[in-house]
């Protein structure tokens, strides 16, 4: 009976998983859903070990989010929710994530069906956005999603390549500071994707690819030594390589190899001529065009 008593008590001084995660931010967030089956779906695709968890309460609909304010935000957990099916006050789950939900698990889509509301605009012209949440508490789904351009599937990706390009040039001249300012850019940006608009093609290499995306950006963003940013980097083109052969990007996108660094690695770039982002001015010219992706 001792041994059980003491077990029990080590039990209760062990720390609960939020106190677990190092610069904890805790946030509830209205993410709609229908039962236990729910619950359990949702808390397994927030949940990403030391960055993330979520505890969704059935009745009250809602989803307590801890996050590791230094590695990533509450967008990005609400992201993997939508792309689970599951809509949140935030984000629009796919109608092709809804319909693949189990029967008992298909909620009634309230903010989907929830009508518009018109924002505040004020007398310059800009929208009114800290007086429209006073007064509303948060932005629907829905207008959140007509904020965002109907623009061709790549336009929102351009923040993104962008960011990776600015990255590659900074390896490529030996300059850390620069690097880490571009990866933690690159970063920013895949939170900032909007995966409502998206075509089912799209949808599904974007899901493949922005946990890693966003990992390893960040860790890269977290670095101070050359080295082992590029390393990380390494990890980061094939991922980028898998989205723009579904996101084309209006000018052609050369996907290089270089055949020294750790046995082979590869990175993009919009020129055909090799600057390789692993060496720098020791070995500029080292590697080929492997691929040449076009619009």
């Amino acid at each position: 009976m001792r041994t059980i008593a003491l077990s029990i008590f080590s039990l209760l001084l062990l720390p609960s998983c939020s106190a677990q995660l190092k610069n904890a931010h805790t946030v509830t967030v209205r993410v709609d859903g229908d039962c236990p089956m729910c619950e359990k779906t949702i808390e397994k695709v927030a949940y990403v070990k030391g960055e993330a968890e979520a505890d969704w309460d059935v009745d009250a609909k809602t989803a307590r989010i801890t996050i590791d304010s230094t590695r990533t935000d509450v967008d990005a957990v609400l992201q993997r929710i939508a792309q689970a099916g599951y809509d949140s006050e935030r984000y629009l789950a796919p109608d092709v994530a809804y319909s693949a939900l189990p029967g008992c698990c298909q909620y009634e889509r309230t903010f989907k069906k929830a009508p518009l509301t018109t924002t505040p605009v004020d007398h310059a012209g800009h929208e009114a956005m800290g007086t429209h949440h006073a007064q509303h508490g948060s932005t629907s789904a829905d207008t959140l999603a007509m904020q965002i351009p109907t623009n061709p599937k790549a336009d929102q990706f351009n923040a993104l390549f962008a960011a990776y390009f600015a990255l590659k040039d900074a390896l490529v001249a030996s300059d850390a500071k620069k690097a880490a300012a571009h990866a933690s850019e690159f970063s920013t940006s895949v939170t900032a994707v909007k995966m409502e608009r998206m075509g089912p093609e799209l949808h599904g290499v974007w899901m493949q690819v922005m946990e890693p995306l966003a990992n390893v950006s960040a860790g890269i963003a977290a670095k101070t030594d050359i080295e082992a940013q590029r390393k990380a980097f390494a990890d980061l083109s094939p991922h980028m390589l898998t989205l723009v052969k579904v996101a084309p990007r209006p000018e052609p996108v050369y996907y290089d190899h270089c055949p020294m660094y750790e046995g082979g690695a590869d990175w993009l770039s919009r020129e055909k001529a090799i600057r390789n982002p692993f060496y720098g001015a020791q070995m500029m010219s080292c590697g080929s065009v492997k691929e040449t992706i076009l619009k």
